[in-house]
C-alpha cells in the first residue's frame, strides 16, 4: 500500500492533489503544529494576470498549537468575501458556472476549525475529479509514545500502523528523510515532482503558475484537469 501524509491545505495548488492521486491513502497531518505563513490557511486566486494571495482568518492561531485544534475567525463574513472575490475575477473564466456552483455548495456547511475547512476542500476537489484515494486523519492513529520523536519517526510509525510498503513525500522533503531508515522498515521511499504544467489562463501570452486548484478548474474541464495531474515524476 502506498502512503503519502500532508498537513491540510485550503484547497492547495496542483502539486498536492498529484501527490493525493499518487497514493492508495492520504493522511492528514492534523495534529502537529500550525505552521503561521504556510499554506494551511492561505493561497492565491488570479486577479488581472497576477497572482492575489488570501488568507482565512483565524482565532488565536499560534505554532504551538496543533493544527486542528486552531478555530476559524468571523467565517461566515470572510466565506462571503471569497466567494464573491472568487465571482469577480473568473466570471469570465470558460468553467465559471460549473465550478462557481460547486463552491457555494461547498461553502453550505458552517466550519468551525481550520482543518476541517482545509481537509474538505481537499476531499470535495478530489471526488470532483473522482480520485480513488482513501483518506485518514493524524490525529486518529494511536502513533505517538512517550518517547521523543522526530518528523521521520512519526511517519515511520504512521506507515507502519496502515501497513504501508511505499511512502512518497514531496521532492522538498528529501533532506528530512534518511532512506536508510526507511529501507530498515522495508518501506520503499519515494519522492514526486511536479513536471511543467502550462494551462491558458485569460491571456495566451502570460502564465501565473502555482495558483490554487480553484484557478485550474475555472480554465480547464474536468478531463483536462486529470491530465495535468499525470504529469509529474517519482524519484
Amino acid at each position: 500500500m502506498t502512503l503519502a501524509i500532508m498537513q491540510p491545505y485550503i484547497f492547495p495548488y496542483l502539486g498536492y492533489y498529484q501527490l493525493v492521486n499518487a497514493v492508495d491513502t492520504f493522511v492528514f497531518f492534523d495534529d502537529v503544529n500550525f505552521i503561521k505563513k504556510g499554506w494551511i490557511n492561505r493561497n492565491q486566486l488570479l486577479q488581472q494576470d497576477q497572482a492575489l494571495k488570501f488568507t482565512i482568518p483565524l482565532l488565536n492561531a499560534s505554532q504551538n498549537r496543533v493544527i486542528n485544534e486552531i478555530e476559524l475567525s468571523d467565517f461566515g463574513k470572510w466565506r462571503k468575501y471569497f466567494l464573491r472575490s472568487v465571482e469577480l475575477n473568473y466570471k469570465k473564466a470558460p468553467h465559471f458556472v460549473f465550478v462557481f456552483d460547486w463552491l457555494n455548495e461547498f461553502f453550505l456547511k458552517d466550519y468551525l476549525f481550520i482543518s476541517d475547512l482545509a481537509s474538505e476542500s481537499v476531499k470535495s476537489v478530489s471526488k470532483l475529479l473522482e480520485l480513488q484515494t482513501r483518506f485518514e486523519y493524524s490525529s486518529t492513529l494511536n502513533y505517538k509514545n512517550t518517547n521523543e520523536q522526530n518528523g521521520e519517526q512519526k511517519i515511520l510509525k504512521i506507515c507502519k500502523i496502515l501497513g504501508a510498503d511505499k511512502y512518497i513525500n514531496p521532492k522538498n522533503g528529501k533532506e528530512l528523510y534518511n532512506t536508510q531508515q526507511f529501507d530498515a522498515s522495508n518501506i520503499q521511499l519515494n519522492f514526486i515532482n511536479m513536471g511543467e504544467v502550462v494551462y491558458t489562463q485569460y491571456k495566451k501570452d502570460k502564465f501565473v503558475p502555482a495558483l490554487s486548484i480553484i484557478d485550474i478548474l475555472m480554465f480547464n474541464s474536468i478531463q483536462e484537469t486529470n491530465e495535468l495531474l499525470a504529469k509529474f515524476n517519482l524519484n
